[in-house]
């Protein structure tokens, strides 16, 4: 039979520690609104005449083909590519600098090594771009439409939202700062004849 050790619950009343509280300056909130606004784009559709440069934000459709053969995976609808983030396959968007709205676009890649279609992998392919619309970047506009598409309300309840969050991230610091100064006043309690399967057992919850 394992018995808990006895402790003494009066010596615990005399830990003093240091408690924090957290005051946010209105000019923490809006900084993080303007973060959170950078990388939330907005975007404008561009006159057919314009040609696509870095930082817009390309539509197109494509169908590839690797050694003029079509295969798995290979047709994609609606694609949006943002020139300059090389986000699609590696060198991909880089060849689409320099569209226009409606134009015919042939760009060839190398399918990822994760590729969902395994045989495919490494293989150069072929893509037939059209292309269906051309966007041009524009400053995001912080209002209540910028905080009804993120899920608040209103601007106002968004930045209620940031500023709870921001109070969070500081007070869960903080009282760690205060957990830890309890903890290195209860390290010089005296318990005696803890079992060792209780400290096992603790020792397992902690690792996992």
């Amino acid at each position: 039979v394992t018995e808990l050790p006895k402790v003494e619950i009066k010596s615990i009343e005399n830990i003093k520690f240091d408690d924090y509280s957290v005051k946010i300056d209105d000019s923490e909130t809006d900084k993080r609104l303007k973060e959170i606004a950078k990388n939330q784009p907005s975007f404008k559709d561009a006159t057919d005449d314009i040609k696509a440069k870095e930082n817009d934000l390309v539509v197109f459709d494509y169908t590839a083909t690797i050694d003029n053969k079509p295969f798995k995976g290979g047709e994609g609808k609606n694609t949006q590519l943002t020139l300059g983030k090389d986000l699609f396959l590696k060198g991909f968007d880089k060849q689409l600098i320099g569209v226009k709205k409606g134009e015919e676009k042939t760009v060839d890649a190398v399918l990822p090594e994760n590729f969902p279609e395994k045989e495919f992998a490494n293989k150069k392919a072929n893509f037939k771009c059209k292309v269906t619309s051309i966007k041009n970047p524009e400053e995001t506009k912080i209002n209540d439409d910028f905080a009804k598409n993120l899920g608040a309300k209103d601007l106002k309840d968004l930045k209620s939202l940031v500023l709870k969050q921001i109070n969070d991230e500081y007070k869960n610091s903080l009282d760690r700062l205060s957990k830890n100064q309890i903890l290195k006043e209860l390290e010089k309690f005296k318990v005696d004849e803890i079992p060792d399967n209780l400290m096992e057992e603790e020792v397992k919850v902690l690792s996992q």
